[in-house]
């Protein structure tokens, strides 16, 4: 996509990451918009005496994603299969498929990524 920015260049303007490609020859949806929510994977207090929180321990982040685009590949979508971004794996979880006889097919893929689950299991 070809584009000329004005004014402050400090914002960040569109998809416009490389993986987006690599995305869609995974999944069969061309990216339009990624959406990441961090959560702690986990948490853990301890209490002292008075049921008063003393301590606390917050894992690692989860990653949830849903990914929205144009779909390219209705093999790829059905399979379901995942994709790596950011250096992380993201495993789908759903998948959502919009019709409309004014428009083109549209896609949307929801799922999770845990730090320590970098793949398919052997």
């Amino acid at each position: 996509m070809a584009f000329t920015k004005h004014g402050n260049g400090d914002y960040i303007f569109g998809f416009n990451d490389p993986s987006a490609l690599a995305i869609a020859a995974a999944v069969g949806v061309k990216p339009q918009t990624l959406s990441l929510s961090f959560t702690p994977e986990f948490t853990a207090q301890a209490e002292n005496e008075d049921a008063e929180v003393d301590s606390v321990v917050v894992g690692a982040d989860t990653v949830d994603f849903t990914l929205s685009g144009y779909l390219v590949d209705q093999e790829l979508f059905e399979e379901g299969a995942s994709f790596e971004f950011a250096g992380r794996y993201f495993i789908i979880m759903s998948r959502k498929l919009d019709l409309n006889n004014k428009d083109y097919c549209k896609a949307e893929l929801a799922g999770k990524s845990h730090l320590n689950v970098t793949g398919l299991a052997d």
